[in-house]
């Protein structure tokens, strides 16, 4: 197994123009796990995309309802 070095958040951030996947907002920025850690996801540059706090959490709110009907 390769360990890799989790890439930075300013480097991914950058790779990602910067700003909101959803509204575009450059402000209150946070990684977020395409493929949830959880689900097999990795740490890598690839599996990240950036998101506002409120689009953060709008996400998260969908991803454990998706889970409790399970």
């Amino acid at each position: 197994m390769v360990n890799r070095k989790k890439p930075s958040k300013r480097a991914i951030i950058k790779a990602c123009g910067g700003k909101c996947a959803e509204c575009g907002t450059t402000e209150n920025l946070t990684l977020h796990h395409i493929i949830p850690l959880s689900d097999g996801g990795i740490d890598d540059a690839e599996n990240f995309m950036i998101l506002c706090d409120e689009h953060q959490k709008r996400l998260h709110g969908i991803h454990k309802k998706k889970r409790e009907d399970r």
